[in-house]
């Protein structure tokens, strides 16, 4: 395919909606589902018209879910993660991590015991 955007196939549209709800059928044994695959795949088999109207409508949820589903899960990750991770850091270690409080006069910090030779600056890293 090219580089610009993709044209969507109804048909596998279609196919793709009935099947996923025939295995969501298989796996909850709820009858609604199979009545929803049944349909999904007659009028959408049947009429070209109507399979592109229910790609036209998955399109247009995927879109609207596409605009839910990721603040969510940033929210999620939020709370549930870097919240705790950030309490923690706090209870358990120093009180400036960054060394973002300017306590000393200078930033530089010397080396302790260093002793160089003509090898250490041939090969630095």
């Amino acid at each position: 395919m090219s580089g610009g955007a993709q044209t969507s196939n109804p048909t596998k549209t279609v196919l793709i909606i009935t099947v996923g709800f025939l295995v969501l059928f298989w796996i909850s044994k709820q009858e609604v589902l199979l009545y929803i695959a049944l349909g999904v795949g007659a009028f959408g088999g049947l009429s070209d018209f109507l399979a592109e109207k229910i790609d036209w409508l998955w399109t247009k949820l995927g879109w609207l879910l596409s605009l839910i589903v990721p603040n969510i899960i940033m929210t999620l990750v939020f709370f549930l993660v870097l919240t705790p991770t950030a309490f923690l850091s706090r209870l358990f270690g120093k009180s400036d991590p960054l060394d973002l409080k300017n306590a000393q006069s200078s930033l530089f910090k010397e080396k302790e015991n260093a002793s160089y030779s003509k090898e250490s600056f041939e090969k630095p890293w």
